[in-house]
């Protein structure tokens, strides 16, 4: 049996997965260690433990007491995010190159998922290692969406154009000092815009 996900669904799940960014602030206002949208990392706000170097890559002091809810919204958003992406795919000719396109995207929802169940204080490796592959794979996963699209193809290559600009500069965070927690933060609300706005374009 082949799941089918209704346009009402689909496109709920794209707006789900948006209200991350207006759920984060309320976390953010409840660390009792400063903490900076433009500097800290997403995943500082599910960390277990309060103090310095709670993971190996983080000097600086966290303390998030709702932690918890932190990471189940974590895990939300990587289904909703799911579901969405499933969504979309229906609209593709099922071919095993866009099947490969899907599964590729669907890493990075795998990332948020693994995210909110592994916290980067618990194993960073496994906290962090399916999130930094989906911001690899998902490049190549828009790819192959945005030249099997016919509405919407336009959209998907300037969304794919802006994820890797992004993603240079996260690159050179090592090299040059940047905002790290922005440059996260505008990666994934680029996806989350791109597909709510498809979602649309494809029920025209």
């Amino acid at each position: 049996m082949i799941l089918y996900i209704s346009k009402k669904i689909g496109i709920l799940s794209w707006f789900a997965t948006c209200l991350y960014f207006l759920v984060e602030p309320f976390f953010i206002l409840t660390s009792t260690a400063p903490y900076s949208v433009l500097n800290h990392a997403m995943s500082d706000l599910g960390v277990t433990s309060c103090g310095t170097y709670t993971y190996s890559i983080a000097p600086h002091e966290i303390c998030s007491p709702d932690h918890f809810w932190m990471n189940v919204l974590f895990i939300i958003n990587g289904l909703t995010l799911s579901i969405g992406v499933l969504y979309i795919s229906q609209n593709l000719k099922k071919t095993k190159i866009t099947q490969l396109a899907t599964a590729f995207i669907l890493i990075l929802a795998l990332g948020n998922i693994v995210s909110g169940f592994i916290p980067a204080d618990i194993n960073l490796f496994w906290h962090s290692i399916f999130a930094q592959l989906g911001m690899i794979t998902v490049l190549a996963g828009l790819w192959i969406y945005a030249s099997s699209l016919t509405s919407g193809k336009y959209w998907t290559y300037g969304c794919l154009v802006s994820l890797l600009v992004i993603l240079i500069l996260i690159m050179l965070v090592f090299f040059v000092p940047m905002p790290t927690g922005l440059l996260q933060r505008l990666f994934y609300l680029v996806i989350f815009i791109w597909g709510t706005v498809l979602s649309f374009m494809l029920n025209k």
